[in-house]
């Protein structure tokens, strides 16, 4: 039973990496420097070892310097003089709180964040890895179990307690899935038996998370010159940003098929008559939100029930 970690350098594709498997980095800051390029969802950052127990933060266009603090396990690192500002190692993983926010789950390119799942149509296939474990379900195959270890130069195969090698890679590229249209992070294959499965994966939150999403177009229009429309999908399943005078706030659900925005409560800010009637139309293309699409050049679409384009925007 094994299988092939990662190096920190980030890669096109590669074999599954589980969290706590790969080198530690608190083990490395006291042998080597070491740098990180992690992915906060949408959000790339660097992490750089400096002098003694310092990292150098690079996020948003901004640097902060950090020192390792305190922490039960891992590795945490606080920003001097922003305690608000944080960034935590578990393995080659780690938690970022950046002024206060807190971002979606970093991870190097290619990297698995479990719990992990991804599935296939034609025939229909799904992987669950958890905990180590990794559950292959083919239809009418029933469930094929795999616990996984490292194994330092392995061949990248999960084995299962019998004789059937069980083999999982990802790439970081948008995957559509072929029935339900559904976007996800990350394109899958499997390998089982001399068969290759192949499909989608990840958490299709992560294609909208880590940070704010401006809209150039309404309804297949422009927005009135100098106004300000945007979006932030949160971690914690909550969506802000301002509706043209106003502020919103509201909770969005990511199903099988489509994503759907609950009912945004605005500030009771005033505005100019044509502010007003633009913030309107955006708060109802809101709640009568259905589906996302990203298009060739990475802009976010978002579509109603009837398939209209609703808005685009842009990171």
């Amino acid at each position: 039973m094994r299988f092939n970690t990662l190096t920190p350098a980030p890669l096109a594709a590669a074999v599954v990496t589980l969290a706590g498997c790969s080198t530690n980095v608190t083990e490395r800051a006291t042998t080597e420097p070491f740098h990180a390029e992690l992915n906060c969802a949408r959000l790339p950052i660097t992490a750089t070892q400096q002098d003694g127990d310092q990292l150098l933060l690079s996020a948003k266009g901004e640097q902060f310097v950090l020192t390792q603090a305190i922490s039960a396990s891992g590795a945490r690192y606080v920003a001097e003089g922003e305690p608000e500002t944080s960034l935590w190692f578990k393995g080659e993983q780690a938690r970022l709180v950046l002024q206060g926010v807190e971002y979606p789950h970093c991870a190097p390119s290619t990297a698995i964040i479990e719990p992990f799942r991804a599935s296939g149509n034609e025939p229909f296939w799904s992987v669950m890895l958890e905990g180590g474990m990794l559950t292959l379900n083919r239809l009418n195959e029933g469930e094929l179990p795999a616990q996984a270890y490292a194994a330092g130069e392995a061949d990248g195969y999960f084995y299962t307690q019998g004789s059937h090698p069980v083999s999982l890679e990802v790439s970081d590229q948008i995957c559509q899935d072929s029935m339900s249209g559904m976007l996800y992070p990350q394109q899958v294959n499997v390998q089982v038996e001399g068969t290759r499965l192949n499909g989608c994966g990840g958490d299709p939150a992560r294609l909208l998370q880590g940070g704010e999403w401006v809209v150039e177009d309404i309804n297949g229009g422009g927005i009135i010159d100098r106004s300000r429309v945007t979006l932030n999908f949160g971690a914690d399943g909550r969506v802000t940003g301002r509706s043209s005078c106003n502020n919103f706030m509201g909770e969005y659900q990511l199903t099988g098929e489509g994503l759907s925005i609950s009912h945004p409560a605005t500030t009771r800010k005033a505005c100019a008559p044509s502010l007003m009637e633009q913030e309107q139309r955006v708060l109802h293309n809101l709640d009568t939100l259905q589906r996302f699409d990203i298009d060739d050049t990475g802009a976010l679409l978002l579509h109603s029930a009837d398939g209209s384009l609703k808005a685009r925007l842009e990171y």
